[in-house]
């Protein structure tokens, strides 16, 4: 998922959300990869303000602080690439930024960002066995969301969900950020999402058909969204160009 003017496609929104590109649309590009995350952040710095716990200067992990900064520059940034109105001299300049200057994009902007999220979890999985989870109490913020972001861009989701419950309930990520990562949690096993955060893209026979994942109430699901600060789903469909249709597992499964 960009945060801000870094970049999510969040759900690669389709990075961010499908995890397997090869399946994944590339639709929208100049809107998605900023698109997600902006909301994300609009809402985690809501929920950050009404926390009366600020971290003082002598909690803080400076050295950690820059590492994981560091990779969020890398996660995010890669993902600015997506957008397709970008010009090869615009994109030259996103990745000296992001030190990857001496990277090529002849072999895809996908392949790229496997490379770099595959190494972003490696670093992230080891910060994680030292420390657990990284909060706002030792790294400071944005850093904080660093190992969300990663973990929600790998196949790990499974394994590190109950960190980020934890991370969540301390107030180390949003609960924006945590639905997120649960209803891709279930999408990604095969179920029902809870809160309809999760498009899938898929290309059936040269055409790219793109849908909100099925949802396992959905008669309940505007109010739920409400309850957590999320606009309706009809609204939010229609932020990647989509129309809201109610579906079933059993009828999204027949679309592959």
């Amino acid at each position: 998922q960009v945060k801000n003017n870094k970049a999510d496609k969040s759900e690669s929104l389709l990075h961010a959300t499908c995890l397997n590109q090869d399946r994944c649309s590339q639709f929208n590009m100049r809107k998605i990869p900023i698109l997600i995350l902006t909301i994300l952040s609009i809402i985690s710095c809501k929920e950050a303000s009404n926390s009366n716990v600020q971290p003082t200067t002598s909690t803080i992990d400076y050295e950690l602080k820059e590492e994981l900064e560091n990779i969020l520059e890398l996660d995010q940034g890669v993902r600015e690439l997506i957008q397709d109105d970008l010009t090869k001299e615009e994109r030259q300049k996103i990745l000296e930024r992001i030190d990857l200057a001496d990277k090529s994009l002849d072999e895809g902007i996908y392949t790229l960002m496997r490379e770099i999220d595959s190494i972003n979890l490696i670093k992230v999985e080891q910060i994680i066995s030292k420390y657990g989870y990284p909060g706002r109490d030792l790294v400071g913020s944005p850093a904080n969301e660093t190992v969300f972001y990663v973990i929600q861009h790998s196949d790990k989701i499974d394994k590190y969900l109950p960190l980020m419950r934890k991370a969540a309930e301390n107030g180390d990520i949003s609960k924006t950020e945590l639905v997120m990562m649960e209803d891709r949690h279930l999408m990604n096993n095969g179920k029902e999402q809870i809160y309809g955060t999760q498009i899938r893209g898929i290309n059936k026979d040269g055409e790219w058909i793109h849908f909100v994942w099925p949802i396992k109430d959905p008669d309940s699901i505007n109010k739920l969204r409400k309850s957590i600060g999320l606009s309706t789903i009809e609204e939010y469909a229609k932020l990647f160009d989509i129309e809201y249709k109610e579906m079933s597992l059993e009828q999204a499964n027949q679309l592959y």
